[in-house]
């Protein structure tokens, strides 16, 4: 069922939405546009989260806390700056999600990765977050940022890998959930040196 806040609405204030989510920087790869997300992107993240594809993020959810959860991460970037991207693909638009987030808990932001299952596979997750650790380098001027990863999510760990993080240890022991592995992502050398 599609509740009515899930609808879009004509109107002043569906015009004024589009101007501020205009504001948001939107990342170009060779096969992947990153972009501010719109209302009809609920739909690909609601069907992510509602999933067996979010048994590693605490899911599957009900559709009521997915949207909880993905109006959290678009309100980051009124808040912090950074948030969620919707990752639109050549031949598939809303084919993901990318992130620069913070939890409440959270000590520090996060890079996350949410692919729909017919996206996953094309090497979309890597590209993306390659562009998403690149703004929070270059642009935002992060030293590092984490990405917290279920211990049982083989794929995540070797994309973590693909992208040349490391597990941190300490942070993982401060955190103190047993399942969770953190692994940190920093600028690489060309970067810092920029």
């Amino acid at each position: 069922m599609t509740a009515p806040v899930e609808q879009h609405r004509p109107g002043i204030a569906a015009r004024h939405a589009a101007r501020l989510g205009g504001q948001i920087a939107t990342l170009d790869t060779r096969r992947l546009q990153l972009r501010g997300p719109r209302i009809y992107d609920f739909d690909a993240f609601a069907g992510i989260m509602c999933s067996d594809r979010a048994i590693h993020m605490d899911g599957p959810m009900t559709r009521d806390a997915a949207w909880s959860e993905f109006t959290q991460y678009v309100a980051l970037w009124l808040l912090h700056g950074h948030g969620l991207w919707t990752i639109d693909a050549q031949t598939q638009p809303s084919a993901g999600f990318a992130l620069l987030g913070m939890e409440y808990a959270d000590p520090e932001p996060e890079l996350g990765l949410f692919l729909t299952a017919e996206a996953e596979g094309q090497g979309y997750a890597q590209e993306a977050a390659e562009a998403v650790l690149t703004y929070a380098f270059e642009t935002l001027k992060w030293d590092s940022c984490a990405s917290y990863v279920a211990q049982g999510n083989s794929r995540c760990i070797a994309l973590m890998d693909r992208l040349g993080a490391f597990r941190d240890e300490t942070a993982e022991a401060e955190l103190g959930q047993v399942d969770l592995c953190v692994f940190r992502h920093a600028p690489r050398q060309e970067e810092a040196v920029a």
